[in-house]
C-alpha cells in the first residue's frame, strides 16, 4: 500500500512531465579514452549510441528516436569530451531510434548505406500522413497514461520506479516531436558495399550487411579500438538473427560472407556493441554465423524432402535446433521472428528454385 508520504513525492514527478531534467537518466560509459557508449534506458527500452573522439572530430553512431531526445544526450557527450567538433554521423539503419536526431548535427556529414535514403521515407510519411500521425500520437499517449498509473504502485521499488520516471520523460518528449514534427535528414555520403572513414588516428570500416533487420543494415569496425558496432545484427544476447521480408538469397550469402570476414583470425574484436543491450563479447558472433548456415541448409533439405512450410516451421524451433537463441515472451518484440525467418527463407529458396514448368504441348 502506498502511503500519503510516497504519493506526495510522486505528484511533482507526474506533473513535471518534460520539465524534469533528463540528464540523470542518461548513461554514458567510457569504453576507452576515445570511445563512449551512451543510452537512455527505460523499462524495456534501450538504444545504444556510440561516440568516437578522433583527431578529425567527434563521430556518433545512431541518433535516437527524435531531436528532443537526442538533445540532452548530445549535451552530455559534449560535456564529457569537452568538444563540440562533430564531423560524422553514421546511421546503422533507418528505424526511428537510430536516425531521427540527425538534424541536431548541421555541421557533420551524415553517412549511411545507399538504401538508407529510401528506407527513411517512412519517417517522413509518419510526419506528413495525418491518420498515421494521429495513430502514433494516440499510441504513445496510451503508454504515458499507463506509466503514470503504474508509478504509484512501485513507489516501494526505487529501481523500477526510476525506470518508469525515465520512460515518462522520454515518451513525453517523443510525443512532443511527433505532434510538432521535425526534419528528417538523409545521408549526404552513401556507399554500396564497404567504405572507410579516415579520422587521422582512427579508421572506421563501414560494411553493408545485407537486407535483414532492415534494407540498410551496416556494421562499423574500428580496428584500433578492437570495436565492432553491430547495429541490429547482434541485436541483444540470445536474440535470434533476422531474415526479413526484403531479404533475398544474395543477402543471406552476404550475411555469411560478412560474418566470416569478421571472424577471421586477423580481425581483433574485444567489444561488440549491439543495438539494444549491454556490450557483448566476440563470442556472440559465431552462433549468428552458424544460425544462418544451418537455416539455409535445413530449410533447403526440408523442401527437398517434400515437407510443407508448416511442417518445416514446427521442425525448426529455436529450442530444438538453435539452443544458442531464445524465444522472447509472447507478443513482445521478436517473439515470432523464428517463424518469420523460416517463412522468409522458404520464400527465398522458392524464388531461387522455382517449380519446374510442364513442357509445351507438341502441335
Amino acid at each position: 500500500m502506498v502511503t500519503a508520504f510516497h504519493l506526495g513525492l510522486l505528484v511533482p514527478l507526474l506533473a513535471a512531465g518534460s520539465q524534469a531534467d533528463p540528464g540523470p537518466y542518461i548513461h554514458l560509459d567510457r569504453l576507452s579514452p576515445r570511445v563512449a557508449l551512451v543510452c537512455w534506458p527505460g523499462l524495456d527500452r534501450r538504444c545504444n549510441l556510440t561516440v568516437i573522439a578522433s583527431q578529425k572530430g567527434l563521430v556518433i553512431i545512431d541518433t535516437e528516436a527524435s531531436p528532443r531526445l537526442m538533445a540532452p544526450i548530445k549535451k552530455k557527450i559534449e560535456q564529457t569530451f569537452h568538444r563540440t567538433d562533430w564531423t560524422y554521423v553514421i546511421n546503422t539503419h533507418a528505424h526511428d531510434n537510430h536516425a531521427s536526431g540527425n538534424v541536431l548535427f548541421p555541421g557533420a556529414v551524415i553517412v549511411g548505406h545507399e538504401n538508407l535514403v529510401q528506407d527513411m521515407q517512412w519517417l517522413i510519411r509518419r510526419r506528413t500522413d495525418p491518420d498515421r500521425k494521429r495513430r502514433e500520437v494516440d499510441r504513445y499517449h496510451t503508454i504515458l497514461r499507463d506509466l503514470r498509473a503504474a508509478l504509484p504502485r512501485y513507489a516501494a521499488n526505487p529501481p523500477y520506479a526510476r525506470l518508469i520516471r525515465s520512460d515518462l520523460i522520454f515518451y513525453d518528449l517523443f510525443v512532443q516531436d511527433l505532434q510538432q514534427g521535425y526534419e528528417v535528414v538523409p545521408p549526404a555520403l552513401t556507399f554500396s558495399d564497404k567504405h572507410t572513414l579516415d579520422l587521422g588516428d582512427l579508421t572506421l570500416e563501414l560494411i553493408f550487411f545485407g537486407k535483414g533487420h532492415s534494407a540498410s543494415d551496416i556494421l562499423i569496425y574500428v580496428p584500433q579500438e578492437r570495436l565492432l558496432v553491430s547495429g541490429a545484427i547482434a541485436y541483444q544476447r540470445y536474440r535470434v538473427p533476422e531474415i526479413g521480408e526484403e531479404s533475398h538469397l544474395e543477402d543471406v550469402h552476404r550475411f555469411l560472407a560478412v560474418l566470416d570476414r569478421l571472424l577471421a583470425d586477423e580481425v581483433k574484436i574485444e567489444h561488440v556493441i549491439p543495438g539494444h543491450s549491454v556490450p557483448l563479447p566476440r563470442a556472440v558472433l559465431p552462433p549468428i554465423r552458424d544460425y544462418y548456415q544451418r537455416m539455409l541448409k535445413e530449410v533447403a533439405a526440408a523442401r527437398q524432402q517434400g515437407l510443407t512450410l508448416d511442417e518445416t516451421t514446427k521442425l525448426l524451433t529455436l529450442r530444438a535446433k538453435f539452443p544458442a537463441f531464445r524465444d522472447p515472451p509472447p507478443h513482445t518484440y521478436g517473439w515470432d521472428h523464428q517463424e518469420r525467418n523460416v517463412r522468409n527463407l522458404w520464400r527465398i529458396l522458392a524464388e531461387d528454385q522455382p517449380a519446374p514448368q510442364p513442357a509445351p504441348a507438341q502441335p
